[in-house]
């Protein structure tokens, strides 16, 4: 078994995109009008302490204040977006994994335009993939539920300061630097392998009206490469064609976008056919990505795994460790249909007919439940894609503004992005 680590494109693709965002900045701050001052994290330095002692290790990842004026024309910031992804630390009870931290609400940011100060204290949200090891998942194990592994979560409590330029107003164009700091201190425990983090960082911002918000993928099929005729795979170009275009359906509630990156390539065949969970769990581990959401495509699952989940499932959802696998069988169901006994549509159909499947999981990824609420992740819509379907029938070929604006993972990062669809209910 092998292990894959590594941000890949990521710095490039971040600093290209926030090239971009220079572009839309227009103007001064008008009473009303809103501006993100934005950028992206890279090998920002942290000592993690832990239940083994103090750690270094480095951390990516993104951070954003919204800035908007109050009556009088003052100034109010909010801290609205601090993530932050590392591939890990050891532990008295093993290597961490992913560590994945995640601001849990937006707070009110105070910035003293005379020093140039600027400091918010915040909750966040903390997983690591040991957490998943020791723990296990909180799946309910309910019809409709079975392709969602909802993890453990902890809490932490943190504290931001630091340094920007004196006198700074909304919409500026250039870089901004921002010498800071961030402390965090472990409030509320599953686990609790890591106790406390302290980061240091210097990070380029930049102003924008409206950033995107992009999730990089990384899909990995089974073969020995690109070369090989009968890797699988074949549906993934499909499925991630419909689940662009479903995302794609927030742009006039929020821009959020899909970066995908080329496949990896799993020589193992005993993969191709997944007979159970314990199956599906070892092919997860095969493949770690520290800033994508893996997608798994095998060739086809068991008639059991098949029925139970759908054909395939979220892992880790919402989290910087999320993982999806799916199949090919999921643009050619078998006839006659496996699934006659469990089919939430009502009718049990055959061939291409869940084009939508990876749109819905990577719903999942994005920390969506199904509806309307509940396993401890974020509310999604009835009758829109986040609704179970089985693998005999599509998921609903609809999209909502509360998924659009509850979709949300520690790998999303920054960019800039024209953005122009519509949900079709807007809740």
């Amino acid at each position: 078994m092998s292990g894959v680590r590594g941000r890949r494109t990521w710095v490039a693709a971040a600093a290209l995109l926030l090239a971009v965002a220079g572009l839309w900045v227009v103007g001064q701050c008008r009473q009303g009008q809103q501006y993100y001052l934005i950028g992206n994290l890279d090998k920002a330095v942290a000592t993690v302490t832990t239940d083994r002692g103090d750690r270094q290790a480095t951390f990516f990842g993104t951070i954003g204040f919204r800035v908007g004026t109050e009556a009088k024309g003052q100034l109010v910031w909010h801290l609205v977006r601090l993530n932050l992804v590392s591939e890990g630390v050891s532990t008295a009870k093993g290597d961490s994994g992913t560590i994945g931290i995640a601001l849990a609400a937006l707070v009110k940011a105070t910035y003293s335009p005379r020093t140039g100060q600027l400091g918010a204290e915040f909750q966040s949200t903390l997983h690591y993939e040991l957490i998943d090891r020791v723990k296990g998942y909180r799946q309910l194990g309910v019809k409709g539920e079975q392709d969602l592994f909802a993890p453990y979560t902890e809490g932490v409590a943190g504290k931001i300061t630091g340094a920007l330029p004196e006198g700074l107003q909304p919409g500026g164009k250039g870089d901004i630097y921002f010498q800071g700091e961030v402390s965090m201190e472990l409030s509320s425990r599953v686990l609790g392998a890591l106790r406390r983090i302290h980061l240091v960082f210097r990070v380029r911002l930049k102003w924008i009206l409206r950033p995107l918000d992009v999730l990089k993928i990384q899909p990995v099929f089974i073969g020995s490469g690109p070369s090989d005729p009968n890797a699988t795979g074949t549906a993934f170009t499909e499925l991630m064609k419909h689940a662009h275009e479903m995302w794609g359906r927030c742009g006039t509630v929020r821009c959020l976008g899909f970066y995908v990156n080329s496949p990896i390539y799993v020589n193992n065949n005993a993969y191709r056919v997944l007979n159970s969970a314990a199956e599906a769990a070892a092919l997860r581990g095969e493949v770690d990505v520290s800033d994508a959401v893996e997608v798994f495509v095998v060739e086809r699952m068991s008639t059991s795994l098949t029925c139970s989940w759908g054909g395939g499932a979220c892992s880790s959802s919402g989290t910087a460790s999320a993982k999806i696998v799916t199949s090919d069988q999921q643009l050619a169901v078998p006839c006659p249909c496996p699934c006659t006994s469990y089919c939430p549509c009502g009718s049990c159909i055959c061939g291409p007919v869940n084009p939508y499947h990876l749109a819905h999981e990577l719903g999942h990824a994005l920390d969506l439940a199904h509806p309307p609420s509940g396993s401890g992740l974020a509310d999604s819509t009835v009758g829109s894609i986040m609704e179970p379907s089985g693998f005999c029938c599509d998921n609903p070929d609809l999209q909502s503004a509360k998924n659009c604006r509850n979709a949300f993972n520690p790998l999303l990062y920054w960019g800039a992005g024209v953005c122009t669809g519509t949900p079709d209910i807007m809740d």
